[in-house]
């Protein structure tokens, strides 16, 4: 009589991420205090805990740590700012086993780059993360997509921003007025509110008096 054969382990489901250990070994104070994170803790669907701890010579440089699904197996991964303290931000995604894939750092200390969106941007049913590069200097949005194990750049747009130095949050973000997920982000001077959808640019108006937020449709 042959023996029943085990089920596999069902996948560790990520149900909430965290940034921990609070450190100031990276002074770029970018997010308004010298102090960032040294420590990212998963807390998974049956209750355990698994904690990335970085080296000395890296921090998460962050406001949160953001769930979606970006390998598209139907369980949320982690997206999180990593910084080198010598080679600047990169945009890096972890799983429960560990990172799972990473953009190459900047090159530079004290140079960063802000999560703006994850969505299907250009309607081909595939996820995009897209972030500003250097939202400060560069103000560039990029999008980049999950191939195998790396994170490949799809577009680059000039002149558009979501951050401003000091600011303990990232402006803008997401919307869907019924045409697909757009981006709503400031131009490089702060002084309009603009549109991203499908890699095209529209004008939305003067940036109100009380800053970027995201405007109804």
């Amino acid at each position: 009589m042959l023996a029943a054969l085990a089920a596999p382990p069902a996948a560790a489901e990520i149900v909430s991420a965290d940034l921990i250990q609070p450190t100031d070994r990276y002074g770029h104070a970018v997010l308004g205090d010298a102090l960032e994170w040294g420590g990212l803790r998963l807390t998974l669907a049956d209750g355990r805990h698994e904690d990335v701890t970085l080296p000395e010579t890296r921090v998460f440089e962050d406001v949160e740590a953001r769930l979606a699904d970006i390998t598209g197996d139907g369980l949320p991964e982690v997206i999180v700012v990593e910084t080198d303290v010598a080679l600047g931000a990169s945009l890096a995604i972890y799983g429960p086993d560990g990172k799972i894939a990473a953009t190459p750092f900047i090159g530079q200390s004290s140079r960063w780059l802000a999560p703006a969106g994850i969505a299907d941007f250009d309607g081909d049913g595939r996820i995009e993360i897209a972030y500003v590069d250097r939202p400060h200097l560069r103000k560039e949005l990029v999008f980049v997509r999950l191939e195998g194990d790396q994170l490949i750049e799809a577009l680059r747009l000039p002149g558009l921003t979501n951050h401003r130095i000091g600011e303990d949050f990232i402006s803008g973000g997401v919307r869907d007025c019924g045409q697909g997920p757009e981006l709503i982000l400031a131009s490089a001077d702060w002084t309009r509110v603009v549109q991203v959808r499908r890699g095209t640019v529209s004008d939305l108006g003067p940036m109100p008096a009380t800053g970027l937020t995201i405007p109804p449709c």
